[in-house]
């Protein structure tokens, strides 16, 4: 569930700014590379402040542990296994080689 709300909280900017370029300007094309261009830039700014930051990404990555843990214990491997593939992106960012 908490995986489900953080990719919403990640989608959501670039649906509703793709959702009011349709509104204001029309066309899909052009909603669809703005709602795109923010939706990557929020991905691109999020991955900017972990390498800039590398204690920020270390507490994700510890994070992400725990979740992935919980989430195995659970019998949720693809959710397990996402926490886990978001720990090694931030273990990336902090500097961490594996």
């Amino acid at each position: 569930m908490l995986l489900a709300i953080l990719i919403a909280a990640g989608l959501a900017p670039g649906a509703l700014t793709a959702w009011q370029a349709y509104r204001e300007h029309g066309g899909w094309h052009r909603a669809a590379l703005t709602g795109l261009g923010v939706t990557a830039g929020l991905v691109l700014l999020v991955l900017g402040s972990l390498i800039l930051f590398p204690p920020l990404a270390t507490a994700a990555a510890a994070i992400s542990a725990i979740l992935a843990l919980a989430a195995y214990g659970d019998g949720r491997i693809w959710t397990g296994s996402t926490w886990t593939c978001v720990m090694a992106v931030c273990l990336w960012c902090a500097g961490v080689t594996v």
